[in-house]
């Protein structure tokens, strides 16, 4: 019995010893070996391919501009067309260091000046030709601080705002006749002229040509501009609307 019962023990005490070495096996797996960065123009031999990194959510720059899919134009800015400075009187429109001739028959400020909004220093003069149509001239300033920071930019916004101001209504099409550098007594400027035409049955005009130059009168806070408007297809205007950019002055 004695040997017997020792038999047992000893088989007792391997059975223990097995299940202890499979329990120490599962819980202390053998360390895995860190892996070492290999040097510039390596590779790891024993690497597996890495899975393909997944699309990157953040937009990639361009250089391209923006487009009408790719960005929405900002709000025109709001500026203050009816804050004046000092101007003589002198039988001419001043406003943001420039000035045109005054014209006959024309009211000055008119109606049409409140539309201005993203001006300042506004003179304005026009005619009434229709219910809803307007010949008029203007000059005045921008303001830098606005988005007006220089002549081609500002010239091309100021157009953008005229078509979607108060002066047109409809606006079925926006035609760029001219865009290009110009000047003004020997100032650096930049003209813009467009044909803007709207649906309007108060009025036999099919829209405007309109022409924007602004002027670099170097001033680090303000440009200024001439605006001005003549009935589409109407010689009449559009050649006296030519006559005034040509008598433009400086001061």
């Amino acid at each position: 019995m004695a040997l017997v019962a020792a038999a047992v023990v000893l088989v007792l005490a391997v059975v223990a010893a097995l299940v202890h070495q499979d329990r120490r096996t599962a819980a202390d797996p053998a360390p895995v070996p860190a892996a070492s960065s290999p040097g510039v123009g390596e590779t790891s031999p024993s690497a597996a391919p890495s899975a393909a990194p997944s699309p990157s959510l953040v937009p990639v720059p361009s250089d391209d501009p923006p487009t009408s899919e790719t960005a929405t134009p900002a709000p025109c800015p709001v500026g203050s067309p009816f804050s004046r400075q000092d101007h003589p009187q002198d039988g001419r429109v001043h406003g943001g260091g420039l000035s045109i001739p005054q014209q006959p028959g024309w009211t000055s400020p008119g109606p049409q000046a409140s539309a201005f909004t993203w001006a300042y220093d506004l003179g304005e003069t026009d005619i009434q030709l229709e219910q809803t149509r307007y010949a008029s001239y203007a000059v005045g300033a921008v303001s830098v601080a606005d988005g007006f920071e220089d002549p081609r930019s500002a010239a091309r916004l100021a157009m953008r705002c005229t078509a979607e101001s108060a002066l047109y209504s409809n606006v079925s099409s926006r035609t760029d006749l001219v865009d290009e550098e110009t000047t003004v007594d020997g100032y650096p400027a930049w003209t813009v002229r467009s044909e803007i035409r709207t649906y309007d049955a108060r009025t036999s005009y099919q829209g405007d040509t309109v022409q924007i130059t602004v002027v670099d009168l170097d001033s680090t806070d303000a440009l200024a501009f001439f605006w001005g408007s003549a009935p589409v297809g109407d010689a009449t205007f559009t050649a006296r609307l030519d006559q005034v950019v040509r008598q433009l002055e400086v001061g």
